[in-house]
């Protein structure tokens, strides 16, 4: 691989903290491990569940809550409702740049999947937390981390990299599914842990179906080469109908005119992980050249360097929206929607652009806000 394109899946990927989290889990399993209670530690309960705690929590004041948390202890269920809310807060944190992934968590969407792979060849323990799915992408989120292998490089690239993640029903193979995105990642490096949210494309279809997804291969990205590490990670569930989100499709059919140039608003779509906006484009004016790999290159709309422009890299938090920039947002229920800058590159067909936004509030209530000055209801 050139070492442009290592360097930009090091912009990608980078490295981001979150101390007070994984502190929490790291003191929490040593605490639990005396009580002999590890196996019920890494388990999770259901976010639906946690949501409810979290709001309960809040209500203590902060001497009631030292009581809650010493009467607990002698029950042996604080370190599981610590851990719980602790992994819930690395995939509801701005560590996760993936703001449907965020909303969703919040929402207590997904199915919980509590299980736990040790890669003994690696020393690598994965963490399968939760799957949700509509009928355009799943999202798997997973934790992994070793105490011997040091994961700063290790990514699970399904984009560009050497992983993949292959589906099998009962004995059959039936494909490897396609990405959806970059997905989100973050790694600590003080406890040298990842936390991943990949985004791959939909298994709705085997709702109620025992069925086994295998990701194949780590992905390695240094400042000077690119490699693999080969071994298979395997998660055997029943798809349950709480990872099934519906998807709604708005025919909109709107045109307008930036910066000289007119597109068609062809529909939006609204699911719980996600906005999409499906814009028809003009014919670029010049033909696009040909790229590295010898095939014919893309050529950018205005509309897609509006909606770039808004993009910004951060240190710790990845691809974020700088608030100085204009750019191309979603209105709903009166507040501004964030795009997701994470699947930038998912094409939609010839002459189309697709742009991706975090779910909104209101779906009769949505705006496409371009620039500073233009406004079009995402309605019929």
């Amino acid at each position: 691989m050139e070492k442009e394109k290592i360097l930009k899946h090091l912009d990608d990927g980078i490295e981001k903290q979150v101390p007070d989290v994984w502190d929490e889990i790291n003191n929490q399993i040593h605490k639990t491990k005396e009580l002999g209670n590890y196996k019920e530690l890494v388990m999770p309960s259901k976010v639906s569940a946690l949501n409810k705690k979290r709001t309960l929590y809040k209500r203590f004041s902060i001497a009631a809550a030292i009581c809650l948390i010493v009467f607990s202890t002698i029950i042996f269920t604080p370190a599981l409702a610590a851990i719980q809310e602790a992994y819930d807060k690395i995939f509801s944190s701005k560590h996760i740049d993936d703001t449907g992934v965020r909303t969703a968590i919040n929402l207590g969407r997904g199915q919980e999947l509590d299980q736990t792979f040790y890669d003994k060849k690696h020393d690598i323990t994965v963490n399968f937390e939760m799957v949700m799915t509509d009928d355009k992408e799943t999202k798997l989120l997973l934790t992994y981390q070793s105490e011997k292998t040091d994961l700063k490089n290790y990514y699970l690239d399904i984009f560009e990299g050497d992983t993949s993640v292959n589906l099998i029903v009962g004995n059959e193979k039936k494909k490897t599914l396609g990405y959806v995105g970059w997905g989100s990642r973050y790694y600590d490096s003080k406890e040298n842990k990842v936390a991943e949210a990949l985004s791959f494309e939909s298994i709705k279809e085997y709702e109620g179906q025992d069925i086994r997804l295998e990701i194949e291969n780590l992905t390695i990205y240094d400042e000077n080469e690119a490699g693999n590490v080969q071994t298979i990670w395997p998660l055997s569930f029943k798809l349950d109908q709480s990872a099934i989100s519906e998807r709604e499709t708005v025919e909109v059919n709107k045109e307008f005119t930036f910066e000289g140039e007119t597109y068609t608003i062809k529909q939006v779509e609204f699911s719980a992980m996600e906005t999409r906006v499906v814009v028809a484009t003009p014919p670029p004016d010049t033909p696009p050249g040909l790229g590295k790999d010898g095939l014919p290159g893309r050529v950018m709309s205005k509309l897609e360097h509006q909606f770039l422009n808004a993009r910004k890299i951060d240190k710790e938090y990845g691809y974020i929206v700088d608030e100085k920039k204009s750019g191309v947002f979603l209105k709903s229920a009166g507040e501004k929607v964030d795009p997701i800058f994470s699947k930038g590159e998912v094409e939609g067909a010839a002459n189309e652009y697709i742009m991706f936004f975090a779910p909104v509030k209101d779906r009769q209530d949505c705006i496409l806000l371009v620039g500073d000055d233009i406004k079009i209801p995402l309605t019929k």
